[in-house]
């Protein structure tokens, strides 16, 4: 399979561990990968970068970002890895969101104003 740096993949460690990260390098004459891992089923390896032979990586499916908390946790991995660029892009689609979120709440009330018509 042919990965590219920042491709989110999956697989395995030699160990048998399975991974869920991003692509940091590739080593195309060795086959090998170095992947930081985000979640893993070995809690020890989550936030580490891990080197793993390309044939025991596939693509991680694309991700949709439409919660908040998720995104939330996508800006905390960003300044984690220091990726400036992508930290500013969660930020835009999280500020998005919440003004979203905060004129579909201000739309659904069924008097928006605050006092009743004697202004109380």
């Amino acid at each position: 399979m042919k990965v590219n740096i920042s491709d989110w993949v999956q697989g395995r460690t030699s160990e048998g561990e399975l991974i869920h990260g991003f692509v940091e390098a590739v080593d195309l004459l060795q086959g090998i990968v170095t992947v930081y891992v985000v979640k893993s089923d070995n809690e020890k390896i989550a936030g580490k970068r891990v080197a793993v032979r390309g044939h025991w990586l596939r693509q991680a499916s694309e991700y949709i970002m439409d919660d908040p908390q998720a995104v939330d946790q996508l800006i905390d991995l960003s300044l984690a890895v220091w990726d400036e660029a992508w930290f500013m892009e969660l930020t835009d689609k999280w500020k998005a969101m919440e003004l979203g979120k905060a004129e579909s709440s201000s739309h659904s009330r069924a008097y928006p104003l605050d006092r009743n018509r004697l202004a109380r």
